[in-house]
């Protein structure tokens, strides 16, 4: 189900800077987008999240106990002190732990299994951040 969200940017190079990101973002969940989140959960089905944007846009339009259709700001910073209400996994890029993206990935995964899998994954020379290689980190998946 579709979502618009203005993404800004995750990483600068600059660490004083990148510790201030991600800024707010606008985005907009169609009224048919939230209805197939509702009847997912109804099923008791999972809500996956295609990329990091999504995430963050759904999470913030979470209120009252459920996913509000309709436009918003995104001000809401994922991390692992964060428990996801809507999204129960992300496909995303891999992620360089300085970044604004890996502590979003981290309110998914433990953020030491995050590192490991950092690790690993520039060994085996797979390609980071929206460059081409991708990964499903979700809660309650196997380690």
């Amino acid at each position: 189900a579709p979502l618009t969200h203005g993404c800004g940017l995750s990483a600068t190079g600059d660490a004083a800077l990148d510790a201030s990101l991600p800024r707010p973002e606008r985005y907009e969940i169609p009224d048919a987008t939230a209805a197939a989140v509702r009847a997912c959960r109804e099923r008791r089905g999972r809500v996956v999240a295609v990329g990091t944007s999504a995430t963050r846009a759904l999470e913030s339009a979470w209120a009252g106990g459920e996913l509000r259709a309709g436009a918003g700001v995104a001000t809401l910073r994922l991390s692992a002190a964060h428990a996801p209400r809507v999204a129960d996994a992300v496909i995303s890029g891999l992620h360089d732990p300085a970044e604004s993206h890996f502590a979003l990935l981290s309110a998914f995964a433990p953020p030491d299994q995050l590192a490991r899998a950092w690790a690993h994954a520039g060994a085996a020379g797979y390609l980071s951040h929206e460059y081409g290689d991708l990964c499903l980190v979700g809660r309650g998946m196997p380690r």
